[in-house]
């Protein structure tokens, strides 16, 4: 696993949002909820729905297409959504100085 240094900067996100963005190839949805980021697989487990284009409801990121749910920390499914199972977590990392968000893939 490497570390990237991605386009978006933390400041350019408002919290509970949800951006799609590409690493090294992988899909990613980034998400910050409670001033924190997180960064878990771009497509949903049930039939590939585009995460990043989710919402944040509760502390969990839910799938567009068919309402799938995940912790948004560790990418677990809800037991509330059974035709999911969970995604990856990627690390994040945010340079506090200048707002670069770096994600290890």
């Amino acid at each position: 696993m490497a570390e990237h240094k991605i386009d978006v900067k933390a400041g350019d996100l408002e919290d509970d949002s949800v951006v799609p963005i590409t690493v090294s190839g992988v899909e990613i949805a980034l998400l910050k909820h409670d001033g924190k980021l997180h960064a878990l697989d771009g497509k949903c487990t049930h039939q590939g729905g585009p995460l990043g284009k989710g919402k944040i409801e509760n502390g969990k990121l839910i799938c567009p297409w068919h309402n799938g749910a995940f912790d948004i920390g560790s990418g677990a499914a809800s037991e509330d959504t059974p035709w999911v199972t969970g995604i990856r977590s990627y690390r994040t990392r945010v340079d506090s100085e200048t707002g670069e968000i770096y994600i290890e893939v």
